[in-house]
């Protein structure tokens, strides 16, 4: 199958998850259910930080969260900011921010010197973060400051997503099911001789049981388990659906798994260990940005999460 007009569009994994609505929570499986790693006491509190009438750049904004939490926290103190958002997706308008899409971090489209402040949740990491830093030195003022969270090579977060990825590729990666799938409806569609009709359901229900026989009860597997599922009741009750119908629904089902494990397996990609911090506080130095404080983060239940690390821009 080949790419549909979305994948053909820079960045079109990121714009898919930005356009459905989403926000940006990272969220973790616990014995007691899914724990949302809450930022926003993080964020709200150094933002508190800045001069009324404060000019300030959020990096790879995504929905706008961070942006959102440096407006509350302006209003709480009764300040002004002028708060801008710059995400390489497509990202969709939120009421009473700036968020701009299209931007890639490395070419940011602003003067020199422009910006008081900078943030970076779970967004700076995934850029080419040479001349990301470079830019973002550049766009500062001196004196300017900066709060970034990065994926932890060994966080719960990246080790989960890791698990996920692989639970994917174990029951889903081959696409058989949805291959079958496809011929199937197909068939149905072509209203082909009912031999041929028989035996593609027949390929169908047989791809979707080997699938289901490479399940296992772990957590990593639900998201596997959700789609085998919808499989599972596409290949159970094809009579019900319009091939037509049905066919077009696959398409978006491939897409949106495309996604998927595209910003999953950019999200392990990303993630710093100590020396690939090392690395990036290098870069940072190089680029005119002096650190102020690097530190591991933990969750409220204690868990690994992220690096928390603060820059100045140098005079």
């Amino acid at each position: 199958m080949g790419k549909t007009p979305m994948e053909k569009r820079r960045g079109w994994h990121w714009t898919d998850y930005w356009r459905s609505g989403r926000e940006e929570v990272m969220t973790v499986t616990t014995p007691s259910g899914v724990a949302v790693f809450d930022t926003g006491p993080i964020w709200r509190a150094w933002f508190a930080g800045f001069e009324d009438g404060a000019r300030l750049l959020d990096l790879a904004t995504g929905s706008g969260q961070v942006a959102g939490h440096a407006a509350a926290a302006a209003a709480a103190a009764g300040r002004t900011f002028d708060i801008t958002g710059v995400d390489y997706a497509e990202v969709r308008p939120v009421e009473g921010l700036r968020l701009l899409g299209g931007v890639a971090l490395e070419t940011l489209p602003f003067a020199a010197g422009q910006f008081d402040g900078a943030s970076s949740q779970f967004g700076i990491e995934y850029a080419d973060t040479r001349p990301a830093l470079t830019e973002l030195a550049r766009v500062l003022k001196p004196g300017g400051r900066v709060l970034m969270l990065l994926h932890h090579a060994g966080g719960v977060i990246t080790r989960q997503t890791a698990a996920q990825i692989a639970a994917y590729d174990r029951v889903m990666a081959n696409g058989a099911a949805v291959r079958q799938a496809r011929r199937a409806f197909h068939a149905h569609h072509k209203r082909l001789p009912p031999a041929t009709i028989r035996a593609a359901e027949e390929a169908l229900r047989e791809a979707v049981g080997r699938a289901k026989d490479r399940l296992d009860p772990d957590p990593a597997f639900d998201t596997a388990r959700y789609l085998v599922g919808y499989l599972a009741d596409l290949s159970d009750r094809i009579a019900a659906y319009d091939a037509a119908s049905a066919l077009a629904r696959l398409e978006v089902f491939e897409t949106g798994n495309a996604a998927w494990r595209r910003r999953q397996q950019a999200q392990t990609r990303a993630a710093l260990d100590a020396a690939g911090m090392d690395a990036f506080v290098e870069r940072a130095a190089r680029a005119g940005l002096a650190l102020a404080d690097r530190a591991e983060h933990r969750d409220a239940r204690g868990a690994l999460v992220a690096w928390r690390v603060e820059f100045r821009r140098e005079a």
